[in-house]
């Protein structure tokens, strides 16, 4: 077995999990749209489930990716989301304050 003390000074840990990859200009889009209409649902029409996606486990991951970053979006943004889907197929947030 092959192996070494080090100090943990040493040591440089990574965070668990995926990083975001929400745009500062999504993030911007988003907020100058909730300054213009504060309590209205957001439907994000890039997000939406393709066409072509028919089977049942991929549309199921398809709307989990995309809600958790739609989610992401939010936490940046310093809110909480709503989310529910459009005819089954467009994401659509209504975002709303945190409350303590």
């Amino acid at each position: 077995m092959d192996f070494e003390i080090v100090s943990e000074n040493d040591l440089q840990f990574a965070s668990r999990g995926r990083k975001s990859n929400i745009s500062d200009s999504e993030i911007a889009k988003v907020r100058e749209t909730l300054k213009k209409n504060p309590n209205g649902w957001v439907l994000f029409n890039n997000k939406a489930i393709p066409s072509g996606m028919t089977n049942a486990k991929e549309i199921r991951n398809h709307k989990a990716a995309n809600s958790a970053t739609l989610r992401a979006l939010a936490k940046k943004l310093g809110m909480k989301a709503e989310i529910r889907w459009h005819k089954g197929i467009v994401p659509a947030v209504r975002f709303s304050k945190v409350s303590a």
